[in-house]
This record gives C-alpha cells, structure tokens and sequence, in this order.
C-alpha cells in the first residue's frame, strides 16, 4: 500500500450514474462479531443507544470484512482507531429506521407524492424489504457506518453520524469551503475516504460515514456480480 496519498481529493460520485449488477450470488460467509476482536476497532451501538430495542447489541459483520478494515488501520499509525455505528442491520431494524425518517420526510414536505416520499427516503434510508436481488446494503452484512478517531476521540466530519442534509455528501467540503473548519472537515474526511477505499471497501456518497464490500454498491463500483445477499439472521445478538 506504499504511496497512497491519504489526502488526495474525494470523487463525487453518484449511486445512480453506476451501472446495474446481476443478482447476489452469496458466497455463504457467516457474520462475525467483531466488537472486542480489536482494540483499535470500537462499537458504539447507535441505534440500540437510540432505543431502538430490535438493534443487535454486538457488531456483526460477514468474514470477509474483518481483514479489511484490519488492513485499513494497518495504513495508519497506532494512535488512529475505527468508530463503528453501525454494521448488520436486520430488516425490523432497517423497518423502523425507515418508518422513522419517513415521518421526518412526510413532516418538512406535506405535498410530496408518495413516489415523491419514496424517492427522497431512499436518499438515505432503504426500504426494508427482504428482496433477495437488491437487499438493503446493512441486510447483507457487509456495510459498515463509521468514523475515524485519534486517540481514542473521533475526529470532526463536518456532521454528526446520520445526518440527513446535502453536508453528509461525503465530498460536500470539496467545493464548500475551504478555510477554517471546512478545511479540518474536508482533510478528515479524505483522509477516512483513502484508507477506507485503499483497503477494498467502496463509499455510499451521500453519507460521508458508509462503507461497505460486497454488496451490490460494491458490485456496482468495480463491474462485479455481489457476493453478499440477505443474511441470516439466527444467532444474532
């Protein structure tokens, strides 16, 4: 990984300017939990914390993202850690999650349609539907809502996690401002972005916060059929 430059500019990149992508072929990995498996990598439960009692207490992610976000912090020195939010998401999570800005939608725009309402949840939360061929990316068990800490403090990025304003576009600093705090924000954020995406992971850019690997974002990236489907949800806790 010899020459990444961990501050070069974040692409603007649209979800709906990438090409289509056949159906999952899951690959059958199980999900781990990861909470504990690293010092460096810490869990803050989100949505449990937020009372939302369906929200597993643990981290759970498919085997195959482990080592990646290992090789993330490998890029960085010792004093820089990984914040995880959230990670799998089972379906009366995502339910909820959509209910919930669904009626933060519904309240700032009263005239919209409800293709209209659809559209603009969908920005930000998917439809918690169980569609084998385009599952929601938290339903697979490979994204990931994170931020980036140094010395145990995670570092500002311009918004709080879920944030649902144009600020969460994760290369929102790129061209808004350049001075001050925007800069501290724009060079944090990079910096998350280019090691995120040295180790394999691709970045949803509407949310400067999700990361994820095999799913059909992941797929969609790099011309590839998704290897992670609709997980399992037994044993999860």
């Amino acid at each position: 990984m010899a020459g990444i430059n961990f501050y070069a500019p974040v692409p603007r990149v649209r979800s709906e300017s990438l090409p289509a992508c056949p159906r999952p072929r899951d690959n059958g990995e199980s999900l781990v939990r990861i909470d504990g498996l690293d010092a460096r990598i810490r869990y803050a439960a989100s949505y449990r914390a937020a009372g939302i009692a369906c929200a597993p207490q643990g981290c759970w992610v498919r085997e195959g993202v482990v080592p990646l976000l290992q090789q993330a912090l490998g890029l960085l020195p010792e004093d820089y850690s990984l914040l995880i939010f959230d990670a799998y998401r089972p379906l009366a999570v995502q339910q909820a999650l959509y209910e919930e800005y669904s009626a933060l939608v519904r309240r700032s725009h009263p005239e919209y349609t409800p293709e209209q309402l659809a559209a603009a949840v969908d920005d930000f939360v998917a439809l918690p539907h169980p569609n084998i061929a385009r599952p929601a990316p938290h339903a697979t068990g490979g994204a990931l809502d994170l931020t980036l800490c140094y010395r145990g403090r995670p570092l500002p990025m311009g918004t709080e996690f879920d944030d649902f304003t144009n600020l969460a576009q994760t290369a929102y600093f790129e061209t808004n401002g350049m001075a001050g705090e925007a800069e501290a924000f724009r060079n944090t954020r990079r910096l998350l972005y280019n090691m995120m995406t040295a180790a394999g992971f691709v970045n949803y850019s509407e949310e400067w916060w999700h990361y994820s690997y095999g799913d059909r974002l992941w797929a969609r990236t790099f011309g590839k059929t998704p290897i992670y489907g609709l997980c399992d949800e037994k044993n999860v806790e």
